[in-house]
């Protein structure tokens, strides 16, 4: 049987295909760009990698998912709750008072989430903040184009420019 530990190997994975779902059902459904699957595709491909080669951007979408999850549930519940009550869901849905608490609760889990993960960073640039930190971060910028991930990036770019002119021929 396999432990439930074992599955903080799979999350970055996880957390590619949720972001790469996402995104991809969100610029198709919007068409926001107007232009072909192939861009959608790649879009949500480079955001999705950008996603998972960043370590905070990775612990953010790890820790806003499970309240998510948790609050389509309890929503799910709910509103199977007010149709057994009122009789129609149409009704209940089409409520702007609903559609606002709904937005309200989901920015609420976002910015829990953002305050909990890049607290820690943001801190540093606010007044009162470590200035040694922001001279080493100084330094390592001249170092960092040429570092092994920006160049690893580059690569990956690469494969998922390949991958979506591929899964769009």
């Amino acid at each position: 049987m396999a432990d439930v530990s074992s599955l903080g190997y799979l999350m970055p994975l996880l957390a590619f295909l949720l972001v790469f779902i996402v995104s991809y059902a969100l610029l198709a459904k919007t068409k926001i760009l107007a232009i072909s699957n192939f861009w959608h595709i790649f879009l949500s491909l480079v955001i999705a990698i950008m996603f998972v080669v960043s370590p905070s951007a990775t612990q953010f979408t790890m820790v806003s998912t499970p309240w998510i999850a948790v609050f389509i549930v309890t929503l799910f519940f709910i509103l199977m709750l007010l149709t057994f009550v009122h009789g129609k869901l149409d009704e209940v849905v089409k409520s702007p008072a609903i559609s606002i608490v709904l937005i309200l609760v989901l920015l609420i889990i976002f910015v829990i989430s953002a305050v909990n993960v890049f607290g820690p960073l943001v801190t540093s640039y606010l007044p009162g903040g470590s200035e040694a930190t922001l001279t080493t971060q100084q330094a390592q910028t001249k170092h960092f184009f040429f570092s092994p991930a920006v160049i690893g990036a580059m690569i990956l770019l690469v494969i998922a420019a390949v991958a979506s002119w591929v899964l769009t021929k």
